[in-house]
């Protein structure tokens, strides 16, 4: 009954997590990694979606 909803909260909590782990990282390895400082919350949507969309 309230797996769906356990799955959403697992779901956002680890985007939480990576959004905190990318803001400590410096503009030189996130360029490595593809993303600016400004593109984090667009690039955690992006990696989300190739996982379900």
């Amino acid at each position: 009954m309230f797996d769906p909803l356990k799955q959403r909260l697992r779901l956002w909590h680890l985007r939480n997590v990576t959004r905190r782990r990318l803001s400590m990282l410096d503009d030189r390895l996130l360029a490595d990694i593809g993303t600016r400082r400004s593109g984090i919350a667009e690039f955690i949507s992006a990696q989300a979606c190739e996982g379900s969309c």
